[in-house]
This record gives C-alpha cells, sequence and structure tokens, in this order.
C-alpha cells in the first residue's frame, strides 16, 4: 500500500512532501547553458536523479540532515556539494578539455528516457564515405540503411519520411525529388559543429513532433575560447572556428565542400561526374544578462550533381546462367539542391522555477532536376569459362531506354515555436505551441521510354482485316505532366509532466506523460477533429539493490498528417482525402550495467511493437519514395533489439547490436491480405569496435562492421504474389589515425608552436570489396523475359585525412 502512494505522489503532488527536497538548476561554467540529464545523486546511496531540459532538478532526501549530493555528467568535471532539506543551489560545471577527440557513447544521461545520448562533440572516429552523425546513427540497433552514400534511413520499418530532425530545436525538412545516393550530397548536419545528439528510435515524449518512427535532436554548442580545425580528404574539405568575442558574444562558423567523384569511380556507370556539395553554417548567441540570451542560426547548402554517362557493364545472374549487360549512353543529368535556412530565438529565465524559449524559424529548398539521357543495351550469355571482356558471347537482346525530366520544386516552410518550463514538485511541468506554415509549388515534367528488343513495349497490335485499325503508338512506360501548388497551415500543442521520486525502499521511479494536439488546414484535407489528440507516456524503475538495472516501458499514439509528397501520385496529381497516418506504440526497455573483467559495460534491450492506420502505401526505388495517395492500408512492425556497449579498450567506446524485426500491411480492397512492407529488414547485425596499444598512444583504431537481411523489392515485372527481395547488405570500413603531438621528436617542430595537434588518416572502405546491391534495372531479351540487373554500390577504395587544430 506504501508503494501505491508513493506512485499516486507523482501524479497528484501534494505540499506534505516539500519535506526532505532539495532543488536546484545545474549550467555550464563558461557560457551558462543549463545542462540536462547531468547526474545528481547521493553518493554511497541509491537516491538519485537526473537535471530536465532546462537544468533543473528535484531530489527527494530520506532525512532532513545534512548531506553531500554529487553531479557528474560526461565531458565535465564532477562537483559536490553539501546540503539541507528545502535548500535550493545552483551548481556550475567545469567542461572537460580532451586533446583528442573521440566518439562516446553514453546512457548516463538517458536511461530512464527512450533516447540515446551520444556524445559526439567531434565524429572523427566514425568511418566511412558519409562518415558524421547519420554515419554513427547507422551503427545502432533498430537503423536500417543499405546505403552507404545516403544519410537517409529508416527506423523499426518506417519509411525515410517518418523521422524527426531538429539542429538546435529548429525541426530540419530534407529535399523531396532525390532519386538515388548519387545526387543527395552532403547532410544538413555539420559534425564539427555539434555538441551532443539525442536519438530515440521510438517512444519518445510529447514535447517532440508528430513523426511516426524516430527523432534525432542535434545541439550545436556555443564555446567561450577560440578554436580552430581544418580537414582535408580526398574526399574534400572543411573549417570550422569557434570562439568568443568580449564577455557575452560566442559564435561558431563551418564551412565545408565534399566532392564524391573519388568514389563514384568504382561505380559501374562509367563517365563524367560533376559533383560539387558545399555548405556555410553560422550560430551566434549573446547573453545580454544573466536572465535574457538571445541566439541565431543560419544555415546554406548548394549540393550540385552532373553526370554525362558513358557506358557501363554489369555482370550478373547465376552459375547456370552468366549474362552481361553493356549499356552505352547518350545525353547528361544535371541536379541541382538549395536549402536556406534560418532562426533566430530567445531564453528568458525570470527565475530558477521558470524558463521561457520563442523560437522563429524559416527554411526553403530549390530543386531542380534535369535530365535527357539514352540507353542503349545489350545483353548477352556468358559461354562456360568466359567473362565480361570475351568478345564471344550468345547475344540474348538488345533495347533502349530514353528517359526525359524537368523537374522544379520549391518548399518554404516557416514556423513560431514557443515553450515554458516549470519546476514543480518532484520534477517540471513544459508547456509548448507551435504554428506553421508550409508552401509547395510542384512543376514535374518526366517521362520514361522503353524500346526493348527491337519494338516498343508495352504497346498495342492492330488487328488484321480491321478498316478502322492503325499503325500502333508506342506508349511512354511512365509520364507525369503537372504544376502543382499547396500551402498548409498547422498548429500544435502540447503539454507534460515529468516527476522522479525514490521510495522509502530506495526503489527509483520517473514518470514522463504528456498529450499533443494538432490541427491543420490545406486545400486538400478534409477537416476531422478525431485525430487531433496523441497521448504518450514513459515509467522507469529502477530496484534498489545491489545490482545496477533499470526497467522502463512507454506507450502513446504517433500521429503523421500528410506534408506534400504523399499527395502527389507517380502521375503527377493530387489526391483529395489523404488521412493522418497514426501509430500505436509500445516499447520495452531493460538497461542493465556489469562488470567484466573489472571494465563497465551496458546492456540494452528493446521489445517493441507498433499498430498504424490509415497508412499511404509507397515503394521504394533507390532513395525515392513512390506513394500511392489513392489507397490506404494497416501495418504493424514488431521487433527486438539488443546492444552491449562498454570499453574493453579504457577509454575507447565499442558496441555490438543484434536486431530482429518483421513489418507488413494490408492494403485496403486488393485482396492479398499481409504482406510484407518495403522496409521489411528481418535481420541486422552491426559492430563498432575502437582499440589501441598502450605502447604506442599516438595510434588508434576504429571499424563499422554491418551486416542486413535483404528487403523487399517491387517492380510491375514480378508476379505481385511473389516475394523477391535485395541480396544481403554486408559492409566493412575501417579507419586508423596517428596523433603527431605524442611524438617527443616532432614536438620541436616550429609549427607545433602555432598548431595543438596534427592528426592523419587512412581509412579503407568496403575493406573486403563486397558487391552491395542497391536497385535492380530491368531489361527484356528477344522472348520479351524480363531479367533484373543489379545496381552496385561502391566497390574497395581508400582515402587519406588531415586535421589541423589549433
Amino acid at each position: 500500500m506504501k508503494r501505491l502512494f508513493a506512485i499516486l505522489a507523482v501524479l497528484v503532488p501534494v505540499a506534505v512532501f516539500g519535506q526532505g527536497v532539495v532543488t536546484g538548476v545545474v549550467c555550464d561554467s563558461k557560457n551558462g547553458a543549463k545542462l540536462e540529464y547531468v547526474n545528481v545523486g547521493v553518493p554511497g546511496t541509491t537516491i538519485g536523479t537526473a537535471t530536465l531540459s532546462d537544468g533543473s532538478f528535484s531530489l527527494t532526501l530520506s532525512s532532513n540532515d545534512s548531506v553531500t549530493i554529487r553531479f557528474s555528467f560526461t565531458g565535465y568535471e564532477t562537483a559536490e556539494r553539501r546540503v539541507v532539506a528545502g535548500m535550493k543551489v545552483s551548481v556550475e560545471l567545469k567542461p572537460v578539455t580532451h586533446l583528442l577527440q573521440q566518439v562516446e557513447i553514453s546512457d548516463d544521461r538517458s536511461r530512464e528516457t527512450s533516447f540515446t545520448h551520444i556524445e559526439a562533440a567531434k565524429l572523427d572516429d566514425a568511418v566511412g564515405p558519409t562518415a558524421g552523425v547519420e554515419g554513427l546513427l547507422k551503427m545502432l540497433p533498430d537503423v536500417q540503411s543499405n546505403n552507404e552514400l545516403s544519410s537517409q534511413y529508416s527506423v523499426r520499418g518506417g519509411s525515410f519520411d517518418e523521422n524527426l530532425v531538429y539542429i538546435n530545436g529548429v525541426e530540419v525538412f530534407r529535399p523531396m525529388l532525390i532519386r538515388s545516393a548519387q545526387q543527395e550530397g552532403m547532410s544538413i548536419i555539420n559534425p564539427d559543429m555539434v555538441s551532443y545528439i539525442l536519438f530515440s528510435p521510438g517512444g519518445f515524449d510529447a514535447s517532440y513532433g508528430d513523426r511516426l518512427s524516430s527523432a534525432l535532436d542535434i545541439t550545436y554548442g556555443l564555446p567561450t575560447e577560440f578554436v580552430g580545425k581544418v580537414s582535408a580528404s580526398l574526399l574534400g574539405a572543411s573549417a570550422t572556428f569557434v570562439g568568443k568575442v568580449g564577455e557575452r558574444l560566442s559564435y561558431v562558423v563551418g564551412l565545408r565542400h565534399h566532392d564524391n567523384s573519388y568514389i563514384f569511380g568504382s561505380l559501374d556507370t562509367k563517365g563524367s561526374y560533376t559533383t560539387s556539395y558545399s555548405d556555410l553554417q553560422a550560430l551566434v548567441g549573446y547573453n545580454v544578462n544573466n536572465k535574457l540570451s538571445l541566439d541565431a542560426m543560419a544555415i546554406w547548402t548548394r549540393n550540385v550533381y552532373g553526370l554525362v554517362p558513358e557506358s557501363q557493364t554489369t555482370t550478373f545472374g547465376g552459375f547456370f546462367l552468366p549474362l552481361v549487360l553493356r549499356i552505352y549512353f547518350d545525353g547528361q543529368e544535371k541536379d541541382l539542391y538549395n536549402t536556406i535556412l534560418g532562426s533566430v530565438g530567445a531564453d528568458y529565465r525570470p527565475n530558477e522555477d521558470w524558463h521561457f524559449r520563442t523560437s522563429l524559424s524559416f527554411q526553403r529548398i530549390q530543386e531542380s532536376e534535369r535530365y535527357d539521357v539514352q540507353d542503349q543495351y545489350w545483353l548477352y550469355e556468358l559461354g562456360m569459362g568466359q567473362s565480361a571482356g570475351d568478345t564471344v558471347m550468345f547475344d540474348r537482346g538488345v533495347g533502349t531506354f530514353l528517359e526525359h525530366a524537368r523537374n522544379r520544386l520549391t518548399s518554404s516552410i516557416l514556423s513560431l515555436d514557443m515553450r515554458a518550463t516549470r519546476h514543480a514538485l518532484l520534477g517540471s511541468w513544459q508547456l509548448g505551441a507551435k504554428v506553421q506554415y508550409e508552401g509547395v509549388e510542384d512543376h514535374l515534367r518526366e517521362w520514361r521510354l522503353v524500346d526493348s528488343a527491337g519494338f516498343a513495349m508495352p504497346t498495342f497490335s492492330a488487328m488484321g482485316g480491321d478498316s478502322s485499325s492503325s499503325p500502333s503508338v508506342p506508349i511512354l512506360q511512365q509520364y507525369a505532366n503537372a504544376n502543382n501548388g499547396l500551402n498548409t497551415f498547422r498548429t500544435t500543442l502540447f503539454v507534460q509532466r515529468e516527476a522522479a521520486f525514490t521510495n522509502h525502499c530506495g526503489d527509483e521511479w520517473r514518470l514522463i506523460a504528456g498529450v499533443r494536439g494538432l490541427l491543420y488546414f490545406n486545400e486538400l484535407s478534409d477537416v476531422s477533429f478525431k485525430n487531433i489528440v496523441s497521448p504518450r507516456a514513459s515509467l522507469s524503475y529502477k530496484p534498489h539493490g545491489e545490482q545496477d538495472i533499470l526497467f522502463r516501458l512507454a506507450a502513446g499514439v504517433y500521429r503523421q498528417p500528410p506534408f506534400y509528397r504523399e499527395y502527389r501520385g507517380d502521375d503527377g496529381q493530387l489526391a483529395r482525402g489523404v488521412g493522418v497516418q497514426t501509430s500505436y506504440q509500445t516499447t520495452a526497455t531493460t538497461d542493465w550495467r556489469f562488470k567484466i573483467w573489472d571494465k563497465p559495460f551496458t546492456l540494452t534491450a528493446d521489445l517493441y511493437y507498433k499498430y498504424i492506420t490509415d497508412l499511404v502505401p509507397y515503394t521504394i526505388d533507390n532513395l525515392r519514395l513512390r506513394y500511392r495517395p489513392d489507397l490506404t492500408a494497416r501495418a504493424y512492425a514488431t521487433g527486438f533489439s539488443v546492444r552491449v556497449n562498454g570499453e574493453i579498450v579504457k577509454g575507447l567506446e565499442s558496441w555490438a547490436s543484434i536486431s530482429l524485426m518483421q513489418t507488413q500491411e494490408d492494403i485496403e480492397g486488393d485482396g492479398r491480405g499481409w504482406l510484407p512492407r518495403p522496409t521489411d529488414q528481418r535481420f541486422s547485425f552491426k559492430l563498432f569496435f575502437q582499440d589501441n596499444i598502450p605502447q604506442i598512444p599516438w595510434w588508434r583504431m576504429s571499424l563499422n562492421l554491418v551486416f542486413g537481411s535483404g528487403i523487399p523489392v517491387s517492380s510491375q515485372f514480378l508476379n505481385p504474389d511473389s516475394e523477391f527481395r535485395l541480396p544481403n547488405y554486408y559492409r566493412v570500413d575501417w579507419g586508423n589515425s596517428v596523433q603527431l603531438n605524442q611524438f617527443e621528436s616532432l614536438k620541436k617542430w616550429r609549427l607545433f608552436k602555432y598548431v595543438d595537434d596534427i592528426q592523419v588518416g587512412l581509412e579503407v572502405f568496403n575493406l573486403f570489396n563486397f558487391r552491395n546491391v542497391v536497385s535492380y534495372l530491368w531489361v527484356s531479351d528477344y522472348e520479351n523475359r524480363y531479367y533484373p540487373v543489379p545496381n552496385y554500390l561502391t566497390a574497395c577504395q581508400l582515402n587519406v585525412k588531415i586535421t589541423v587544430i589549433f
């Protein structure tokens, strides 16, 4: 009965519990920023809690006697304070400076929530062609990506469009026309500017927005002293400068340029690649006084992709039917994706109990896709012992593809976000409101003609003896022509209560419960008030005892109203009455900390289930999602994942994870029942390992290993009732770095009077040269029989990287 009263006390606080409570705020000693998820506890006991998003905490003591409270936070020096019940304290933690930056993943700040906290001030140890935040996310369980060139990812069976991405509280949107990873360019997130990362694969709280799958919360931090970093590699260069002007003004500026021509040289399609991916980002903060601070962020990106293809040779098929496809190209492709994002914000803290945050942001994305390409192909069958270079092969078919596009799409998003945090008994209240306008202009014109084996397919044949018959006219295999405009207004509200306490038995509880409300209007929506409320809650429980184990249960409703792409069909026409996709989710988590060989490790296991209604079905063509707004489906996703992480080598974090998942959908009215969704990856294994040799402290090695089972493939050339999947995805990336300032002989160089460190790295991408398949090109032979020709991803390549820190 006493435990029941303790739980009720979280939901219905009363004044009598004020005795034995210590409250306060924890902030950064240099810039005054409020620190979230700082561990606050009494040493030698199980009494503890963590700070909230505004840096506040509330700790219930077992007695009114004076005790010592310890404050610990990854990346900061530990502090202690002597307190008594009823006190309010203000604590400043000093940042710890590391000469050698590294990737650290720690659950200290997020055990009691669904978020994984990734300490990533510098992501130098992430290895791969798209190393950075997304590259590191792909190494986490429940995150799926079978394309190393793309920053897109799927989480727990969701689509690329179901993931929330925030940079300093501003929701970031991505281009919609991109068809392949070659076009995509750089991620909008600059890893050299990142202070910390929070990522949730599901079960996130009501303070985050309206998407079905995941939430990625990126924070660009403001410094207190000047630091510069310049990097260069075979893939491009970057420069980042951070510093402070006077006592109140801080700034972070980052410039990047990326060129993937070197990587694309390993693809089967040979030609002249023009890739220029550049961006400029800046964050400025100004402390008006100890209560009011202002900030402004600006991001400009320009991604240019051009290709004048020449030829392609692909060998495929099995042992009994080896085939070769040779393609000769005419024409070219030129794509352009520009993004402008700006935001201004204000933080106001009138006292220790209240925190107000207001931000105004604007994002504009301009996309242009132009190509006229003719593909003339020859399909050959190899004889026994032959290779693709032999001159004598069996001719199986010829054909031509003619593709044309003149597509332009402009998206403009303006939003005003207001939030308030109120310190309360045992925790806090959070309130928020957001108003957003979205304007989309879409000019679409594209078509594709397939002339296979000497005649256009598909086509109609004239009937002999029929006077009304006429010569058959080739039919375009794909045609879209539209000029669309769509204006949408959205309003969201949320309220959330967070509370934590320790009962008389020493058991720790934390409850996060909230509800979101949503309304949106545009000329295509059917105004309905049945899908506007989304309740969400999570409860964590850490029993008292020798074992450091925590249990967490999260459940909620997640709604995703259509943006623009969900309205548009393949022909470019917009559909009316597209519903609000709704996901009912529940997740059970076990978090266990233990020691092996006197080294700390953490095992995290998640069991989840999602049921989705009013789903807009889609297919995945490389990276482009092709929605079917004329159809409605229901779906589910269920799975289990486990991750073990720890310091096998002291100071270097490593981890391994296994994910099992199944997701299926049932499209209404098609009579086919439950079928695998396009993201149905049943199994994946991931390993991130770091190592060094104590006798060689200047050297470090990191290794990424990913194995994922194949995902389903859909095509008009396949039997609808058959299941056809991509081959398994397997990849190993290996990185080595050397820190020159660790050499005593090199410290005497005059150069080290001006720089703090120089790091030299050697990376091997796709170490075992595994030929991964991203999609298929379908060609036919003389008998009108179609063959799937694989589009392979990158082969084994080397990269050299130099980083200078000053």
